[in-house]
């Protein structure tokens, strides 16, 4: 009883004391459900200077992204996603942290990208509640979207969303163009009803540049068990970060290591210390079903009637047929003899007889695409940039390349400099497309 009578004259000492100095304190409780929608008013009724802010003290209110924490600072940075706006608020010990369900979470647990609702003093800029919003959506670590520039849109498995003007993208602590992204690149997408508000890379890309590789130029390089692709003199491909077994093959020789990609950095498999072999063949009979089917090997046309001799290493097989779906596979040869058995597949009946087209493949190099005769796409900065696309060089930029409709990679290059790649979307009207790009930054 004694400790009661003790706690009550303290609460109306303190309370005589903030009385006398002349300021008017609203005190509320905060419940596990969060606050409720009410606005108080907090004003000194003298000019103290001083003011004591509550979870249900504000003056202004918005939904928007969480761009930026500075903990040091004790500040949040957030954009208002419909007027393109940032703005930073102060927080601190009476600033209230919800879930989307009300519960009471630490700063910590709010994550850059993270859609919120807010209310603040916005005089005095301070923060005095954040929630993540209940009328947020997000899709996790996922691989299955489709970026559409030319839309301005991105498709989710089965649904398409539009990009948001300011749209906020981001790596690590690092903000990008949402071209930067790569299409391998796992990321964590968040909006609200059909519009995508922001971008985060869970895991991106780096690079890998092949040197000293010239016996191997025409051949193949494997990395991992999904992208494969054909070696040319200089070349550049962007590559999801991780480690891979990679295996190089051409002029009947095979090399095989394991190589580490760091996101956004380069790296070099150096392959000068192969000694070139006499390369070795193997012969290799083919069994194709329909026997009128024709084989293609890395693109030229073969002979089925007898065994094929062929270098030891990767090659690419292509039938073709009418009425049967295009087969692509790769074939890796390191036997002296063996034999090989192809079955086609008959092309799906067209029920609304307009025939089909469709064509399977291995990987995106082996899909059928379309060449606007005469058109160009023009990259033409940065300035002074080697310009690689699809892993490919093609000139220092400003430069240009053959039109092909689709989904292109523009890597670009500078020693001394970060690399940098950007997925653009080719169209198929005749007419060219011009690409300018961001300086490329200074390697720290």
């Amino acid at each position: 009883m004694k400790y009661n009578s003790f706690l009550g004259k303290l609460k109306t000492g303190i309370s005589a004391i903030l009385a006398g100095a002349g300021l008017l304190v609203s005190v509320c409780g905060c419940g596990s459900s969060g606050p409720a929608p009410v606005q108080t008013s907090l004003t000194p009724s003298a000019d103290t200077g001083f003011v004591l802010y509550g979870t249900y003290d504000y003056d202004s209110s918005d939904t928007a992204v969480l761009v930026n924490k500075d903990t040091e600072g004790a500040t949040l940075t957030f954009l208002n996603p419909d007027l393109g706006k940032r703005y930073t608020l102060g927080y601190d010990g009476t600033t209230g942290f919800y879930d989307r369900y009300g519960q009471l979470i630490s700063l910590t647990q709010l994550s850059v990208g993270d859609i919120v609702d807010l209310r603040f003093v916005k005089e005095k800029r301070h923060l005095t509640m954040a929630s993540l919003s209940s009328s947020a959506w997000i899709k996790e670590s996922t691989d299955q979207y489709i970026f559409n520039d030319i839309k301005n849109e991105v498709t989710l498995g089965s649904d398409i969303y539009k990009l948001s003007d300011d749209l906020f993208c981001y790596s690590g602590k690092e903000e990008l163009d949402h071209r930067e992204l790569n299409s391998a690149d796992i990321l964590t997408f968040r909006g609200i009803g059909t519009t995508v508000l922001s971008v985060n890379v869970d895991k991106g890309h780096g690079y890998l540049r092949l040197s000293g590789h010239e016996y191997f130029v025409g051949g193949w390089i494997e990395i991992g068990t999904k992208n494969i692709q054909k070696i040319t003199e200089d070349m550049l491909l962007t590559v999801p970060e991780g480690t891979y077994n990679i295996v190089v093959s051409g002029s009947g020789m095979n090399v095989d290591r394991s190589v580490t990609i760091k996101r956004g950095l380069e790296t070099v498999m150096d392959l000068s210390d192969v000694v070139p072999e006499t390369p070795k063949e193997g012969l290799v009979l083919f069994s194709i079903t329909p026997a009128e089917a024709t084989l293609y090997i890395d693109g030229e046309k073969a002979d089925t009637s007898s065994a094929i001799s062929l270098t030891y290493g990767l090659h690419q097989l292509m039938c073709t047929c009418d009425g049967y779906q295009t087969l692509t596979r790769y074939l890796s040869v390191g036997e002296a003899n063996a034999g090989i058995s192809i079955t086609m597949e008959k092309e799906p009946e067209d029920v609304s007889g307009n025939g089909s087209s469709e064509t399977s493949g291995t990987d995106a190099q082996t899909a059928q695409t379309t060449t606007t005769a005469n058109n160009r796409v023009y990259i033409n900065a940065p300035v002074g940039a080697e310009c690689y696309v699809d892993g490919n060089y093609v000139g220092v930029v400003p430069c240009y390349f053959p039109k092909t409709e689709g989904s292109h990679v523009v890597t670009l290059s500078m020693s001394g400099y970060n690399t940098k790649s950007y997925t653009i979307t080719v169209d198929s009207g005749a007419s060219d497309m011009t690409f300018s790009f961001t300086d490329l930054e200074r390697t720290t």
